[in-house]
């Protein structure tokens, strides 16, 4: 059982899920003093490693490297991303990938001039990394790496933080690693927004440890050192993705931490009570029909390819002459 919440110092929770998204029992727990969600108990450091190094994707996405629609998929929306901030990523010249996956980010930033290093826990994710896409990926953990103080001009965690069992002790690492001009991107999955697009008892999942929505994630950055950055802020807003840089001052996070424990238990509580989601925008099946039509534009666009390296080259290609 939780005592206190690493956020907020919270002692009073709710529990809200007893099981995971495969119907395993698995205990979710929201802390009432500032909404941040997470499991209960917390797994340690030794368990955590060796599920990440031969369970994790293939539990998670099933298969031991990523099927080549996954990969069409992964470029895709990692080519916009670049060119939507490219602002902040063209004066990048040292870049770490903590959690690199199959290695999209990275390729596609040395296809921006960066000299990028990836950290990944998963052996056939990382083996996949070199092998198919020639990149520079250590098979190790967090809290295995050591790099010298101000070693990168960024560091990025992308679907990474929710996996950290103590979120700030991670990112105040980070926050030695990082130089002093350099910038942190973090992007979660969004726990409020999937409670209300996601079908009743598919939200949770032993590797996803803390469950933030986008003032707990700026909260866990402020307690770490770290400021969202004014470039970024305003096309960011309400979402669980964005930039900071670090700060000496105390770091104040905007909203009402009681106010947003309240609208995640709200969040919850109508998720548990309903069988169908109940999205802000849109209909269920409205949803529905997009995302299948996304699937199957993804299923088809992957085929053109012979294999996830040429996927890569093309994506690096389009992500050049769109830059130029």
């Amino acid at each position: 059982m939780q005592k206190t919440c690493a956020l907020c110092g919270g002692t009073t929770f709710e529990s809200v899920s007893d099981q995971d998204r495969h119907c395993k029992p698995l205990r979710s727990v929201l802390c009432l003093g500032c909404g941040v969600i997470t499991n209960d108990p917390i797994p340690s450091d030794e368990d955590l490693a060796k599920f990440y190094r031969t369970d994790y994707r293939v539990e998670y996405k099933g298969s031991h490297e990523p099927r080549m629609r996954q990969v069409w998929r992964n470029f895709d929306r990692i080519e916009e991303h670049l060119l939507a901030n490219r602002d902040i990523y063209r004066p990048v010249k040292t870049c770490l990938d903590l959690g690199s996956g199959s290695g999209e980010f990275m390729f596609l930033a040395a296809a921006m001039g960066m000299d990028c290093l990836g950290v990944e826990p998963n052996e056939g994710y990382a083996q996949y990394a070199k092998q198919k896409l020639g990149l520079n990926v250590l098979n190790q953990t967090l809290e295995t790496s050591d790099f010298a103080a101000g070693s990168f001009d960024l560091i990025r965690l992308s679907h990474v933080l929710e996996h950290m069992r103590d979120p700030v002790r991670s990112l105040k690492v980070l926050h030695g690693w990082l130089g002093d001009e350099g910038v942190l991107y973090i992007e979660v999955p969004n726990i409020e927004a999937d409670g209300q697009n996601k079908m009743r008892g598919t939200l949770f999942h032993f590797g996803h440890i803390y469950n933030f929505n986008p003032l707990t994630l700026r909260l866990a950055a402020g307690l770490a050192g770290f400021e969202e950055i004014a470039a970024s802020s305003a096309r960011l807003a309400g979402t669980t993705g964005a930039f900071f840089r670090k700060t000496s001052a105390p770091v104040t996070v905007a909203g009402d931490l009681a106010a947003n424990a309240a609208r995640m238990q709200a969040v919850m509580q109508g998720h548990n009570g309903r069988v169908l989601p109940a999205p802000k925008e849109g209909t269920v099946v409205g949803r529905f029909v997009s995302t299948f039509g996304k699937r199957l534009k993804e299923r088809l666009q992957a085929r053109r390819y012979k294999d996830q390296r040429a996927v890569a080259d093309a994506f690096k290609a389009s992500l050049q002459s769109r830059l130029a």
